[in-house]
């Protein structure tokens, strides 16, 4: 029996501690310490594994395998209603879990809810002390294993008000207040401090429970940082970069007194040695010599000899060496290298005044690999970066899972003092507005989400039309396109780009790159902008104030701007229609009032 999921998820939204449903079942992917390593592969992009410090893995291509735990282990009987909790030993191969009472034989389904904290612990709901927690339960019940799932036909509505957890005693309890925080905190007091597939070890937390569906979305926040592989204009040597992780190695002592006495037979032991260490840590040999020679000398390179991994990696810093690139092959006329070739493309002579006005430069990417690696995961509510758990769950594994996709895209460089010019000129109402939008980022901690401002609501949204234009026009899916945005308020930069991200295929149909080119790409964003100005929930999503997560998006709603989520840099948030469309003070009227 096949169970399949995409490669790439384990980099995302199948992660470490993540729990994926595959037909009718449900697994937990356990911590990377885990994981068989015979299974993976190095994927080497140096600007991206130097920063982390880690080495950058992902499933191999062929037969790639990837063992995981069943999650919830609480499950009931399709038959006879029997709540089981599942065991290992129950597994046999190439079959669906089935009811181990003698005679049922019946179809186990995993319980919908599942126990988690903000603090990244999960578990099984207590179903056993949830029965017996209602009033009028019998609290001194010693029952083991005779639990059962019911519905109850004299409930007053359906819903969870009409299934019950029933002890063999009589206890029992409907399911209608596990939605309810003040009572779960009552009833279950502090966090498990568990991670399930981490057997016989349990975390002090003293964070409050919360049940979820093991399906929701805040189940699994996956934290990761993406880097495309182009040429920039990094000035450390690879050494220096590889540093941290080179002088981590268990290994790199033994190459440092081999190089003491490198004569004779040493140095075939030294070179075998920097062989190894390059094939483990996904540098070249003459890295890892480079290294040792310069500590020998007296020298440290690369961050005064601190592990690349105590520096927090930040995604601007990444997107703004992109942009230096992209730059400049918009100045150039193009560039190529292994992993990146682009050609600049002008508009049609045909453009709107507008749209010449905005549009700066246009890029045709005919080639590119982007590599995203999978930093860890929160639960419930998204914190600050230090409540992330690590993929390892502290078992300090040297290595990031990590996709590599292969595809194509557009990239379009904007005005950005037209930008800036029009963001003075805003209201001060929409100044104030905006202002505490970024205010609130700050207060409530949404630190995955970039700083909030007029240009970056403006840019953001029409990347969102144009990429949902382009979709019917291009060839492929909505969720195989992915918007990259490089918007820099400081050093004056602000850009859009648009490529494919199906980690399943090279992604180079071309058809993306086509609609870049002069004679459609104008017609596109003159159609993105026309489906733009009105939405079928309109006046209400114009006019609420504070949709989507956080309340952080204005005028956006599905029916008009939202993408598929892994096609969004920001959550499918910061999204403001009336930034372009305001018949006074939006973007395009500003533009179309310029001489």
């Amino acid at each position: 029996m096949k169970r399949e999921i995409r490669s790439s998820a384990v980099a995302g939204v199948a992660g470490a501690g993540a729990i994926v449903d595959v037909g009718q079942e449900s697994f937990l992917v356990p911590g990377i310490d885990q994981w068989q390593q015979q299974q993976l592969e190095i994927i080497a992009l140096q600007r991206l594994s130097s920063r982390l410090g880690k080495i950058l893995k992902t499933p191999k291509a062929e037969k790639p395998s990837l063992k995981v735990r069943r999650f919830p282990r609480a499950m009931f009987c399709e038959k006879c209603r029997e709540l089981v909790h599942w065991k290992t030993e129950l597994e046999e191969k190439d079959s669906e879990p089935a009811c181990p009472s003698k005679g049922c034989g019946g179809k186990l389904v995993s319980m919908r809810f599942v126990s988690a904290c903000e603090n990244g612990h999960l578990d099984d709901v207590d179903w056993r002390f949830w029965a017996h927690s209602g009033s009028g339960a019998d609290r001194g019940c010693q029952a083991r294993d005779r639990l059962s799932f019911i519905v109850d036909p004299s409930a007053a509505t359906g819903g969870l008000a009409s299934v019950r957890v029933k002890c063999a005693c009589g206890s029992s309890r409907s399911l209608e207040d596990l939605s309810n925080k003040a009572i779960i905190k009552e009833t279950f007091r502090n966090c498990s401090g568990r991670h399930p597939w981490i057997y016989g070890k349990q975390e002090s937390c003293d964070a409050d429970v919360v049940v979820l569906q093991r399906g929701a979305t805040n189940l699994h926040y996956p934290v990761t940082v993406s880097a495309l592989d182009i040429p920039t204009a990094v000035a450390e040597s690879t050494a220096a970069q590889y540093a941290g992780q080179i002088r981590q190695h268990p290994k790199y002592q033994k190459v440092l007194n081999l190089l003491r006495n490198a004569e004779g037979d040493t140095q075939e032991l030294v070179d075998s040695f920097a062989d190894l260490l390059a094939q483990v840590i996904g540098c070249a040999p003459a890295d890892i010599l480079e290294v040792a020679r310069a500590e020998l000398d007296g020298r440290v390179l690369g961050q005064e000899g601190k592990p690349a991994a105590a520096e927090a990696i930040d995604q601007a810093v990444l997107l703004d060496e992109e942009w230096q690139t992209i730059e400049a092959a918009l100045s150039e006329g193009g560039l190529a290298s292994s992993g990146f070739s682009a050609v600049t493309e002008e508009l049609a002579p045909s453009a709107p005044p507008w749209m010449k006005s905005l549009v700066e430069g246009v890029l045709l990417v005919r080639r590119l690999r982007e590599v995203r690696a999978y930093q860890g995961f929160q639960r419930v509510t998204p914190g600050a970066p230090d409540r992330m758990v690590r993929p390892d769950v502290g078992a300090s594994v040297n290595w990031l899972p990590a996709a590599e996709v292969f595809g194509e895209g557009i990239v379009l460089a904007l005005d950005h003092a037209a930008l800036h010019g029009w963001a003075q000129a805003l209201p001060q109402a929409e100044r104030a507005s905006i202002e505490a939008l970024e205010n609130k980022r700050l207060d409530d901690n949404f630190w995955f989400l970039p700083k909030i401002d007029a240009v970056y609501l403006a840019v953001h949204t029409l990347s969102h039309l144009l990429l949902r234009r382009i979709t019917f026009e291009c060839g492929y899916s909505s969720s195989s396109l992915r918007e990259r945005l490089y918007v820099n308020a400081d050093k004056g930069y602000a850009a859009i780009m648009i490529y494919t991200a199906d980690g399943d295929s090279e992604g180079s149909l071309g058809g993306l790159v086509r609609q870049g080119r002069r004679d459609r790409l104008a017609q596109s964003l003159i159609e993105a902008i026309s489906q733009g100005a009105w939405c079928s929930s309109d006046p209400v999503c114009s006019e609420t104030a504070g949709q989507g997560l956080g309340g952080f998006n204005h005028a956006a709603c599905h029916a008009c701007s939202l993408v598929s989520e892994t096609s969004c840099v920001a959550a499918n948030t910061l999204l403001d229609r009336r930034m372009l469309f305001d018949p006074d003070w939006g973007l395009l009227r500003h533009l179309e009032r310029q001489p």
